[in-house]
């Protein structure tokens, strides 16, 4: 916890655009990016946000569509909150937090009812309509905390997507049209998905008048409102969100909304070329 003096000093910082580790009030921290580091896993991403630690792993599976998607696949998020990142994070307090953090990165990647209005094309992980299809699942710990862990995750998130591979299955129906086709699942022949809609989380965050991104544990003590804003490479809006329980002033939400359609596209762009460069020393 911060002292009163400690408080008072961090926001007299935002007002002047200067913060206490000397960064703008638009900055982000020292990210590290690992990804493609769980062999087990079809796709894994480890991100570093300054001191905010998480680690994400994409796992695919065939399985059965819904009935009111026959022509889709799924994909399933589950955060999990290490008790070693944070004291908040004993007993159920971990659990409630790692819900909302899922809630969250699920709510970003909405696809509607058609599966094409989202961050993936779920149309593409269709297999056999109304029978066969990929299911993805997304599971992310958070191993240490220091503030922003939600915009951290969706950072993470889509880097472990774009190393994930669709494998190609070959179907042979069978002879009676009740029974399920035979499938062959073809590794040596998978496809990397297309993550080009996916959007990322960008909380902005008001610290008296300062509207600001990427604020640490300390930082998000001084603050009286927050929006998550999920935001593609285009700068579409894709969700958004208050966080806490203060209102939010009309024309200041929308001075947050556009802050994070103007910076999310950076930092999409940053991200990208990073794991351009990487598949391209891979292959």
């Amino acid at each position: 916890m911060c002292s009163q003096e400690e408080l008072v000093y961090i926001r007299e910082g935002f007002q002047l655009d200067v913060r206490s580790d000397g960064r703008n009030t638009e900055e982000l921290r020292s990210v590290v990016l690992e990804a493609g580091q769980l062999v087990q896993a079809s796709g894994s991403a480890r991100l570093k946000l300054g001191a905010t630690d998480v680690l994400v792993a994409v796992k695919v599976e065939l399985g059965t569509p819904t009935p009111d998607r026959p022509d889709c696949g799924n994909v399933f998020f589950a955060v999990e909150c290490s008790p070693c990142a944070n004291p908040q994070f004993q007993g159920r307090g971990g659990d409630e937090l790692g819900a909302e953090f899922a809630k969250g990165l699920e709510r970003s990647m909405y696809a509607g009812l058609t599966g094409r209005g989202g961050g993936l094309d779920l149309t593409a992980l269709c297999v056999t309509s109304g029978k066969i299809c990929w299911l993805l699942y997304v599971d992310a710990l958070v191993l240490n905390m220091d503030g922003n862990v939600s915009d951290a995750l969706s950072i993470a998130t889509r880097a472990a997507l774009s190393d994930t591979s669709i494998p190609s299955v070959e179907v042979q129906a069978a002879e009676d049209p009740n029974d399920e086709p035979e499938l062959e699942v073809l590794d040596d022949n998978a496809v990397k998905l297309d993550i080009t809609n996916v959007p990322i989380l960008l909380s902005v965050s008001q610290v008296g008048q300062a509207l600001a991104v990427d604020l640490t544990a300390e930082e998000e003590c001084c603050t009286s409102a927050a929006l998550q804003v999920a935001v593609n490479a285009k700068g579409h809006l894709c969700a958004v969100s208050q966080r806490g329980s203060a209102g939010i002033n009309p024309g200041i939400m929308q001075e947050m909304m556009s802050k994070a359609q103007r910076l999310g596209p950076e930092i999409i762009a940053v991200l990208d070329s990073f794991l351009h460069s990487r598949s391209m020393a891979v292959d």
